[in-house]
């Protein structure tokens, strides 16, 4: 069946004219017009086979990232960049420093231009995010984030159980004052080992209060994690074991640790979340929950092919399990 300008025109909720000019100008029209346009016509079945289309722009996939030197979130892309490489497909990377002005400017292009789709290996859950979410047209996978109520295909770390696994490894290593570093930017990530820590705490036999007091903040720095070992020795944390979410805050705590005299796991035992190379410049074998995030960036792509391949299928949420891989940078004490 034969869709017309004018279904389109009211489906997108815009004027025929306009959508006149997306077929003949759409150099012309504001981008979220276009995008709005697009997005209808992919919902009614519609082929965008226009001429302003090059074949390689249609090859292209937008990856979505607010700091791409941040290590998990380099090796995440590395995952996307090598399931793309085999399927001769060509990255196009947005390094927004967590500019969202920015990030829509390249996500209407990718729609603009038909794009295969968008990986966001960062996202925030605001009102200006989820308006921005809501024009894209083009198939979508959320890497290593999911915000709540937004259907869209995602890939992500069983956050929940990575830090009960934590709490549990430690507790069973006879560590009853354990602490949490975690980052101050919030997202369905970090609320959800928040979650997964105080249950796992509170279910040993904390009160809410004491788990709630058990978590502290820093933003996910070399330098912040420095500055919160300066505030653990200076106040006189009585915690013996810490579990840090960053490897960056990981890094400078325990370099700034070490250089006020402290050892490591001797004076505290440390669990850190993701293995990557850059904790073996701490000179410590750190004990990790290992998250598989090369494997986790070519299932985002696999799942964005095949959202391309067929738009009308349910949405997939994969979440993978991380791997204790112990080290030196935890011990037994003794509960007496």
């Amino acid at each position: 069946m034969q869709v017309t300008q004018k279904e389109i025109a009211e489906y997108a909720g815009v004027s025929r004219a306009t959508v006149s000019r997306v077929f003949n100008n759409p150099e012309l029209v504001k981008s979220h017009l276009v995008n709005k346009v697009y997005k209808a016509m992919r919902e009614l079945g519609v082929e965008i086979n226009g001429s302003e289309i090059s074949e390689e722009k249609r090859n292209s996939v937008l990856v979505v990232v607010n700091d791409f030197t941040y290590s998990l979130f380099a090796s995440l892309i590395s995952g996307v960049a090598e399931a793309l490489n085999r399927e001769h497909l060509t990255m196009v990377l947005c390094n927004s420093g967590g500019d969202v002005s920015v990030e829509k400017e390249y996500v209407m292009m990718a729609c603009r231009e038909g794009y295969v789709g968008i990986i966001f290996v960062t996202a925030l859950d605001t009102p200006e995010y989820r308006n921005m979410l809501s024009e894209i047209s083009i198939p979508v996978v959320m890497l290593n984030r999911k915000i709540d109520g937004i259907n869209y295909d995602s890939v992500q770390l069983a956050h929940f159980d990575s830090a009960q696994t934590a709490v549990r490894y430690l507790q069973k290593m006879g560590h009853q004052r354990i602490a949490l570093l975690t980052t101050k930017t919030e997202s369905t990530n970090t609320r959800d080992e928040k979650v997964g820590f105080m249950n796992a705490l509170v279910e040993s036999g904390l009160s809410f209060a004491q788990a709630e007091k058990s978590v502290f903040y820093e933003d996910m720095t070399y330098a912040d994690g420095a500055n919160f070992a300066n505030k653990f020795v200076r106040e006189g944390y009585d915690f013996t074991a810490l579990y840090i979410l960053s490897s960056e805050q990981c890094i400078g705590f325990v370099a700034r640790f070490q250089q006020l005299g402290k050892r490591i796991p001797d004076d505290l035992s440390l669990i850190a979340l993701n293995r990557v190379p850059m904790l073996l410049e701490t000179g410590t074998n750190i004990t990790t929950l290992d998250q598989p995030s090369e494997e986790m960036g070519m299932k985002a792509v696999e799942l964005l092919l095949k959202r391309a391949a067929n738009h009308n299928t349910g949405y997939t949420n994969v979440q993978y399990s991380a791997t204790l891989q112990e080290g030196f940078s935890t011990r037994k004490i003794s509960l007496f």
